[in-house]
């Protein structure tokens, strides 16, 4: 019998919701809560004994890893290369050093001046056999997920829960938002509503169909040092926050873990290489200024229904 099922929970440090429809969707959205867990256990930072912190504490060694880790790692690695090195997961030792060295609800919102940021070790000097799925970190590189994890996972939801049959479902982890098969909407879409990061109200809808949309800004995690504000979106060249204009980047298209890539590279690139970087590679999506001016790529410049 065919049926909707609806999942609330908090995944990866943000809150996660998912929506199914098919036969059996009730145990398939169970299922799928529990594949999450498992996401979370490979390539989590924040906890200690997570597949990725041991990889971080093997430094020097290569570490043959799961399946599940090597996916993760090796979109990292093509979100780097894509990117030109704006996207870079070895920003870890950064966030550290800037005081983002906890989950973000246990950081201290002010302390003394964070140590001197100096540039990332950089991606290029990880080393990965994959015809034996080992990773070697050289000394002193550590990587993080985070800015992969979250669009990753509702990607990986997506594609074990139409091989259980489920027919349409809309899966969320943090706002990165993924869905495949018919919506509940008109036209059978999923009409998706962006919030406005400084003020959560309705920025903007649009629809989605067999795609997905996420939203990277710096305004929700936000700390100080030595009365300097810092957030989470590292430029490695410099290892500080990134400050460009930018407050938010809104990108949509096939898969949220490589949209998701494309907006942290785009805060990180400045408003106009964002945008062009954005299309470029193969993506839409719009540019949220610190002045609330916006940008967009053409397609979605013409295509979005604004709900202001």
């Amino acid at each position: 019998m065919l049926s909707w099922a609806n999942r609330s929970w908090r995944a990866m440090g943000s809150p996660a919701e998912m929506i199914v429809y098919g036969e059996h969707s009730d145990e398939a959205a169970d299922r799928a809560v529990l594949a999450a867990e498992r996401m979370e256990q490979a390539w989590s930072r924040f906890r200690p004994d997570s597949e990725l912190s041991r990889l971080n504490a093997s430094a020097g060694r290569a570490v043959e890893v799961s399946l599940l880790l090597w996916t993760a790692i090796e979109r990292a690695a093509a979100g780097w290369r894509d990117t030109h090195g704006l996207f870079d997961p070895t920003v870890l030792p950064a966030l550290r050093a800037l005081g983002y060295d906890r989950t973000f609800a246990e950081v201290t919102r002010d302390g003394p001046a964070a140590a001197q940021p100096s540039a990332v070790p950089g991606f290029g000097a990880v080393q990965l056999d994959r015809a034996n799925r080992r990773v070697t970190l050289p000394p002193g590189v550590e990587i993080d997920l985070g800015g992969i994890g979250k669009g990753l996972a509702a990607d990986l939801t997506v594609v074990g829960l139409r091989r259980r049959g489920i027919m349409s479902a809309s899966v969320s982890f943090g706002g990165d938002l993924r869905v495949t098969g018919p919506g509940p909407d008109d036209d059978a879409v999923w009409l998706t509503e962006v919030e406005d990061p400084f003020d959560d109200s309705q920025l903007l809808s649009f629809p989605l169909v067999e795609e997905a949309i996420v939203q990277s800004t710096r305004l929700f995690r936000t700390w100080n040092r030595g009365g300097e504000s810092h957030h989470h979106l590292i430029d490695p060249r410099t290892g500080r926050s990134a400050h460009t204009g930018i407050a938010a980047v809104i990108v949509t298209g096939p898969e949220a873990w490589r949209a998701e890539v494309v907006a942290k590279a785009a805060l990180v690139a400045g408003p106009e290489h964002g945008i062009a970087l954005i299309e470029h590679l193969g993506l839409d999506g719009w540019i949220l200024l610190d002045d609330r001016r916006q940008l967009a790529t053409r397609y979605v410049e013409t295509e979005v229904s604004r709900a202001r």
